[in-house]
């Protein structure tokens, strides 16, 4: 039996583990409008993608894990719980009609609720699959979730995953990749990442509160 791969799994875990505090950090003082604007669009796609990732997990590997491991029930209802605790925390911190300032506390607060949940995921759910999942299974449900990420997201979201992979991490994920994909990350996407992650304009040299968000390239991919 062909073991499953959790690497692409795991580095989505990696992501979510420091994004939400890194957030928190810098939206509780924006530099100016377009530094505002360049958060919330972080904050928007990294949102959906936990959104998408929760939601593969609720309508496939849970009730098929239900369904193969019934003495892990309580175990499984504890995770989906978590998930029930989580998507308000989402949910107030994508609304844009608070102001940024004020969903930096939700932000933190979902740093914190995000890393305990994937703990106890980790713990429990990756040794239940690899007991009751085929790799097939596996493979089709990581391609499920990759497919569903929005176009206009991808590269902010590969931008994201190549600032927290490993080389070898990296290197798997992009054979995951369509060739077109492929292609315009390499050209494009990747280079432009760079751009955004690249040090702050003069101007805020002097500024010693972390930057996450270190340019005004709103079109540029990365994370802030």
């Amino acid at each position: 039996m062909i073991e499953i791969d959790f690497s692409g799994f795991l580095l989505a875990h990696k992501c979510m583990r420091v994004e939400y505090g890194r957030l928190a950090e810098v939206a509780s003082g924006p530099r100016d409008t377009a530094h505002q604007a360049l958060i919330e669009q972080q904050i928007a796609v990294t949102l959906s993608l936990l959104h998408h990732h929760h939601a593969e997990e609720d309508t496939w590997l849970w009730p098929t894990l239900r369904h193969r491991a019934p003495p892990a029930v309580a175990d499984l209802d504890r995770l989906e719980a978590q998930h029930a605790h989580i998507d308000p925390l989402i949910a107030a911190a994508a609304d844009t009609t608070r102001p940024l300032s004020q969903r930096a506390s939700v932000l933190a607060e979902l740093h914190q609720a995000i890393n305990a949940h994937l703990d106890d995921e980790e713990r429990i759910a990756l040794p239940l699959c690899a007991a009751h999942i085929t790799a097939e299974e596996w493979d089709a449900f990581g391609q499920r979730a990759l497919a569903g990420i929005p176009r206009p997201h991808l590269p902010i979201v590969l931008g994201l995953a190549t600032s927290e992979a490993s080389p070898q991490e990296w290197a798997q994920l992009r054979q995951m990749l369509p060739p077109l994909v492929r292609v315009l990350f390499g050209m494009f996407w990747g280079p432009a990442s760079g751009i955004r992650q690249a040090p702050p304009p003069p101007l805020f040299q002097g500024d010693r509160k972390p930057a996450i968000v270190r340019n005004l390239m709103l079109e540029a991919p990365g994370r802030v």
